[in-house]
């Protein structure tokens, strides 16, 4: 009801009915005048002030109390005010900064004569003489039993949905920045990474308790850790977030993905286009202050609880991860292990005790390691393997999913532990490693059996010798089956049988597993040659950080190391053979994949650990040029 429809009902214009309400009906005759007073008390519509005190009507009038803190504030007046306005009621705005302070707040609003509250509030306020005339604003759902009316919304729904839209583009590294008043979003941010098996790295997360302890400390953190994607849990964090990019020269969304909590009009201003999740603050205070007037009119208070939920506003700063797999179908068979890294002076000999400088555990095991090599190499990666079920065995999972490898292949034993390789490493860099198989022991025929459709135009097979060699060999045929080449590290060439040699179509020994495969005294040269006579297409020969040796059908050629300075050697070979897989897959010739190789290799030497030291494309792809000056020339580095 407002004054369009009393001057209809009356007969009269708007003017008339605006004259008799404020007094000023002089020119008005008195027959009108009371025929419009009429209808104005038989509707219980009086909206201005004076008048109730001139006539003891109602006031129409209704009061906001918001807390200053509320980032919907403005949305959640505007939706309010436009509501009231449309049905004649005039809107009383109150901010607080603490919840204590509603209560004289409300004190103030009965003195104004006002008919009923919406209130912003987890807590039952007393009333007083509005006691029923009370409508609750939430955006947590944290609310007492004791309220009987309460329109909310969850921001922590809003955190969940922007996890969840970067999820469907791919991602998997996904970052939160925050303020401190905002937690409800890390809530849902947490939920969503949990739902989907993604781990949640602690220096992913940030809350700030401004926006320029975000800028100077938040943004430098969750950015500089090869995150794909960010959830920014406001305008102004995103607002940051482009001109961080800005500085440090990438680009969105082809480098980071963007999602902000909350539209408006300061996204515009972005130039790609920021998305987010629109809040529904201005549709809960519409739909609520429009509830509010209906009891009010019907006089008598009824329960209800009505949630709104945020929705997705799309626009252009959400791609698939740089990373996106852009190579063949990889499949890697092999060892999923918790590795224990000890640093010490040299490499214990027999008899001798050492203490350890440090020591650190990472995962592990040389499966688990190409397959995580592959991923962050962007490639697309199949893992094969088997897990104990225990903590071990969680984090190794975690751990692989982060790093964008399907984990379709792999199974959790209930006996057996995870595996656990225990590393040496001396000051320069060299290692001793000791394995415990554990769970690994329990990769079967019937396993590689059930996952047969993996092979299934899968362009190579990385192969490691960690596991049964009866599962090795059937993994070979298997392949040649699928016309998957097979890419094979010999960390115990006595295991692999040697009339399936044949069917290798890449050999990549250090220069003593050559040895021990071709004992005696002949060149690394000859060596290689009696392998290709044995069957296998390709021989390459890692020589640590003097770079390796290639011998094919076309060529017999060395490449020289990078000059790296190495800190742990332990991953240098698993790092080779991922990178070699990914370049050969999307479809570079051998001498170009080797040169990839030999780099990404040259970096991950001088990390400690192995997974964590595993290189990104970004890293690798920073030598681009080097490498193709360096190797794409099959005469340079040639014997």
């Amino acid at each position: 009801m407002n004054i369009r429809d009393i001057a209809r009902l009356a007969g009269v214009s708007v003017s008339t009915v605006s004259k008799v309400m404020n007094g000023k009906d002089k020119d008005i005759g008195e027959e009108t005048k009371k025929r419009v007073l009429k209808i104005i008390e038989e509707e219980h519509y009086v909206p201005y002030f004076k008048f109730r005190e001139k006539e003891g009507l109602k006031s129409h009038l209704i009061g906001l109390i918001l807390k200053r803190s509320n980032r919907e504030r403005e949305n959640i007046v505007f939706g309010a005010e436009q509501e009231a306005r449309r049905q004649g009621y005039g809107l009383i705005v109150s901010y607080v900064d603490e919840e204590e302070e509603i209560e004289e707040i409300v004190d103030g609003m009965i003195k104004k004569k006002t008919e009923g509250l919406l209130i912003d509030s987890g807590k039952r306020i007393p009333g007083g003489a509005l006691e029923n005339a009370i409508v609750y604003l939430n955006q947590t759902q944290k609310f007492d039993e004791r309220q009987k009316a309460v329109f909310y919304y969850r921001l922590s729904e809003a955190g969940r949905l922007a996890v969840e839209r970067l999820v469907e583009a791919g991602h998997q590294k996904i970052a939160c920045i925050i303020r401190l008043n905002d937690k409800s979003i890390l809530d849902g941010y947490r939920l969503a990474m949990q739902r989907n098996n993604l781990q949640c790295s602690k220096v992913w997360t940030y809350e700030g308790n401004s926006i320029e302890d975000i800028e100077k400390y938040g943004i430098p953190q969750c950015l500089s850790e090869d995150v794909t994607a960010v959830v920014c849990g406001s305008q102004e964090i995103a607002c940051c977030v482009c001109k961080w990019m800005e500085r440090s020269r990438t680009v969105i969304p082809d480098e980071l993905s963007v999602i902000t909590i909350g539209d408006g009009k300061l996204l515009e201003i972005l130039g790609c286009g920021i998305t987010a999740v629109k809040l529904p603050g201005e549709n809960m205070s519409c739909d609520a202050a429009g509830y509010l007037i209906h009891m009010l009119q019907e006089e008598k208070q009824a329960e209800v609880m009505r949630k709104f939920s945020p929705v997705l506003k799309e626009r252009n700063s959400i791609v698939h991860p740089p990373q996106e797999k852009q190579g063949g179908k990889i499949i890697v068979v092999g060892s999923l292990n918790m590795d224990v890294t000890i640093e010490v002076s040299r490499i214990p000999v027999n008899g001798e005790t050492q203490l350890a400088k440090k020591v650190y555990v990472f995962p592990g095991g040389k499966g688990g390691n190409q397959a995580v090599g592959v991923g962050k190499l962007g490639g697309q990666v199949y893992m094969i393997g088997c897990l104990g079920n225990d903590m071990d065995g969680k984090q190794l999972y975690s751990s692989l999913m982060e790093n964008h490898v399907h984990m379709d292949g792999v199974l959790l034993d209930r006996l057996l532990p995870s595996g656990k390789a225990y590393i040496n490493v001396d000051e320069k860099g060299e290692s001793a490693i000791v394995v415990y198989p554990g769970a690994n022991r329990k990769l079967s025929v019937t396993q590689i059996n059930r996952c047969k459709y993996l092979f299934q135009n899968a362009k190579y097979c990385l192969l490691s010798l960690e596991i049964p060699s009866e599962i090795a060999e059937y993994t070979i045929k298997l392949c040649k089956r699928n016309h998957t080449e097979v890419i094979l590290k010999p960390s115990a060439s006595d295991k692999i049988r040697k009339d399936l040699l044949k069917d290798i179509a890449y050999f990549v020994p250090n220069e003593k597993e050559l040895d021990t495969f071709v004992p005696g005294d002949k060149s690394l040269e000859e060596k290689a040659g009696i392998l290709r006579e044995k069957g296998i297409e390709t021989v390459i020969v890692t020589r640590g950080s003097r770079g390796c040796y290639l011998r094919n059908r076309e060529l017999s050629m060395y490449f020289e190391g990078t000059g790296f300075e190495p800190v742990d050697t332990t991953g240098g070979a698993d790092s080779f053979i991922s990178a070699l897989a990914v370049y050969l897959s999307e479809g570079r010739d051998i001498v170009q994949s080797i040169g990839f190789a030999i780099y990404a290799s040259g970096i991950s030497v001088t990390r400690y650990g192995v997974q964590p030291a595993l290189p990104d494309r970004k890293a690798v792809d920073i030598y681009k040029e080097e490498i193709h000056f360096r190797y794409s020339d099959g005469e340079k580095g040639s014997k």
